[in-house]
């Protein structure tokens, strides 16, 4: 073949072919640099990609573990109420299971190590389980594998969250979550690459996995115990796995420091192109020349390469695709790019609708919620105004009172959940200053003269925190009104306070004179209840309470954090 070309070209072009061979070996040697970058650079992406799908996958778990903890959280805070009538607590857990069919078992087990009420199983002896003796010797959120559970019957995850009484362990409320209703939720998100998806806790045992647990081994890291993951954020690496086959791994936790996911595939980069790179290099530049790889880099590739950067900058930036060019001239890979960017584009355009679409139906169905409850507790409200009428005693009238009260304060926040450009949120000002207006109101009787001062800075609260602290400044300014005093030679005063500490916390404050009683209420035996709400409502909220009691003038200040909701252990201070 060489011979056949010499003939053809002559000498000349055999020599100007074996110099632009020499001319080019530099870079042939960038060449491969850049072929051994590339595929570092490909496996990063691997590794990126994995990690970003593997979080995707792990969003069917998430959201049982989430909604299993949550529940759990909104059971340990009645169990105290309900502990002690076996009856009535079964019917709680029973009703719970008939409304969460997801879960199979759900239970109280006290400290002695029995369950002393649940779904079903009740006087179960569980003392002897890993669980109840791990739990009572560090009361703290666990989840652990079961795959032969007494009650269930089959493999589950067993979520508990300790009870607390002030110090005191005082037992736990557990559910059982199937593997079968884990693996029902589990999504396909790359079909080409199945992702091999694994669940672990905080003690690195394995929770479920969708190939089976029995083999979970085989496609886990080799020389990286899951106990070393435990405590750290999402990362990806590369390495053998238990079946000696190379992998790519992703970890990303599902609840923090307490339950994790793994996935891992087959990386995508091979050897075998690296390797021959350097001998097809030069062949190929041997039997090209500067104009043949002007037009088929530039003419055929790079003018069509920055077209489409162009059009991806312009879709970024405005959303807007460009319109489509003529395919005359343009290579047929070049159209297939062209044609994969487009059907991208318009995946992304209506996939984000579609998402626009569900963010918008769960606004809507969230608010409906908000106003449906509102309206119950309003309806609440006006049934107890009723009794209020009728009640024979002033002591009687004055306890409906302030359950109604209690009432509406509950119903504002939901009011305001509904009304509230911020989803899930609620201005705590806003919310306070007309509770604390209708509570004046309803308190003060006409033409009394008082000094009413109010300050509210902006704070937004979670619901978690909403409905505690409304709760409380209806308890707080209510007893203010009741026992406000008349100081000598001085106007009565009652102040109200909502102020910024920093961006992360918060105060509230009641101030009222004492002197000689100026309300009605006063001729009412106090019963304790007012305070005693107060202190398991700031509890609630996570504040600390701070009350002077001088001989001129009563003063109550909560400082609490601003927080989000996250499931914790629920103190049982009130019995």
């Amino acid at each position: 073949m060489i011979a056949a070309i010499r003939r053809v070209f002559g000498g000349l072009a055999f020599r100007v072919a074996a110099l632009l061979v020499l001319a080019l070996l530099p870079i042939g040697i960038i060449a491969i640099y850049q072929t051994a970058t590339i595929e570092r650079e490909t496996a990063r992406r691997d590794e990126a990609s994995l990690l970003a799908l593997t979080a995707q996958a792990a969003t069917s778990e998430e959201s049982l573990i989430r909604a299993a903890f949550g529940s759990l959280t909104a059971l340990a805070s009645t169990i105290g109420f309900v502990k002690d009538e076996p009856a009535v607590c079964d019917a709680l857990f029973a009703d719970f299971i008939l409304q969460s069919p997801q879960f199979s078992f759900a239970g109280y087990i006290s400290t002695d190590g029995y369950v002393r009420c649940g779904s079903a199983g009740r006087g179960s002896d569980v003392s002897a389980e890993k669980t109840f003796r791990e739990m009572k010797a560090d009361p703290k959120p666990r989840s652990v594998i079961n795959l032969d559970p007494s009650i269930s019957k089959t493999s589950i995850i067993a979520l508990s969250l300790p009870i607390m009484s002030g110090e005191t362990f005082d037992g736990y409320v557990t559910i059982s979550l199937p593997h079968a209703q884990i693996f029902k939720g589990m999504r396909v998100l790359s079909p080409d690459r199945p992702i091999d998806l694994v669940t672990f806790n905080e003690q690195g045992n394995v929770l479920s996995a969708e190939a089976g647990i029995e083999t979970a081994d085989l496609r886990l890291p080799q020389a990286k115990p899951l106990l070393s993951f435990v405590g750290k954020t999402q990362l990806a690496f590369s390495g053998p796995a238990g079946d000696g086959l190379p992998r790519v791994f992703a970890v990303v936790p599902i609840l923090e420091n307490n339950v994790y996911a793994i996935g891992s595939w087959r990386p995508l980069a091979s050897g075998g192109t690296f390797s021959f790179s350097p001998i097809i290099f030069p062949a190929l530049m041997w039997l090209t020349s500067f104009a043949v790889a002007y037009f088929a880099v530039h003419r055929l590739a790079i003018k069509h390469i920055k077209r489409l950067g162009r059009d991806m900058e312009l879709f970024v930036g405005s959303g807007q695709l460009a319109p489509s060019v003529s395919s005359f001239g343009i290579p047929s890979e070049m159209r297939d790019i062209d044609a994969s960017w487009h059907n991208l584009a318009l995946t992304v355009v209506s996939d984000q609708a579609k998402l626009e679409d569900t963010i918008r139906d769960k606004t809507v169905l969230l608010k409906e919620v908000h106003h449906r409850v509102k309206n119950n507790l309003q309806l609440i409200s006006s049934i107890v105004s009723l009794k209020t009428r009728t009640a024979a005693t002033l002591e009687a009238r004055a306890a409906l009172r302030e359950v109604q009260m209690r009432v509406m304060s509950m119903a504002t926040v939901h009011r305001a959940l509904y009304e509230t450009s911020t989803e899930g949120r609620v201005r705590a000002d806003e919310l306070l200053q007309g509770i604390a207006q209708r509570t004046i109101d309803a308190g003060l009787t006409p033409n009394l003269a008082m000094d009413v001062v109010q300050s509210y800075d902006p704070v937004t609260l979670f619901p978690d925190q909403a409905v505690p602290l409304s709760m409380l400044a209806t308890e707080a300014i209510t007893n203010a009104l009741k026992y406000i005093g008349h100081p000598a030679n001085v106007t009565p005063s009652l102040a109200i306070r909502l102020g910024l500490v920093t961006n992360s916390s918060a105060y509230f404050e009641v101030e009222n004179s004492k002197g000689i009683q100026l309300t009605t209420a006063n001729k009412v035996k106090g019963t304790g209840l007012g305070n005693a709400l107060i202190v398991a409502l700031v509890q609630q909220a996570g504040g600390t309470l701070k009350v002077s009691d001088e001989p001129s003038r009563y003063h109550l200040r909560v400082d609490f954090p601003i927080v989000d909701f996250r499931p914790e252990p629920i103190e049982t201070s009130m019995q």
